[in-house]
């Protein structure tokens, strides 16, 4: 892999990492995006899950005190107000969850792998928009280089 591409793909990790993929981003497209349905339904399951294996041994006791019906109130009200704070608490996170994915180090090192074809593959979508503005201006520098050549070789 030359220079160039190590430069761009350090550059094109720094910028998805800052303006598309950054933490916070992340975390408000799974709680208020289209599927956030499905990571609170998630989120309910586990947290019913974790209140059981945090009474442990005690439930039976805990049914016998609350009766079943209570105790499974009690589990989904946990759930609830765990999903209920949890948008408040997220803030906290985003610079431990920034640092554990490390998402621009591993952008850039697994850029830096590929081969020429798929380097060009990832980069290529960034550019199409542009790509006939880029052809047009390639040729006319290309028509003024050459220009100037000419004129280099017919006056020397």
């Amino acid at each position: 892999v030359g220079i160039l591409e190590k430069e761009v793909s350090a550059t094109f990790a720094r910028v998805n990492c800052t303006e598309i993929l950054h933490t916070k981003a992340i975390w408000e497209t799974i709680l208020t995006g289209p599927l956030s349905q499905n990571f609170f339904a998630m989120l309910r399951a586990h947290s019913i899950v974790f209140t059981e294996k945090l009474v442990g041994g005690m439930k039976p006791l805990a049914v016998t005190a609350m009766g079943s019906r209570q105790f499974a109130e009690m589990k989904e009200e946990i759930a609830g107000k765990i999903a209920e704070n949890l948008p408040g608490i997220m803030p906290h996170s985003y610079q431990y969850t920034t640092d554990a994915l490390d998402m621009e180090n591993t952008i850039r090192d697994r850029m830096s792998e590929l081969s020429f074809p798929e380097f060009e593959g990832v980069l290529h979508p960034a550019f199409e928009e542009d790509e006939l503005l880029l052809i047009f201006v390639g040729g006319v520098l290309g028509l003024v280089a050459g220009s100037l050549q000419m004129v280099m070789i017919m006056y020397q």
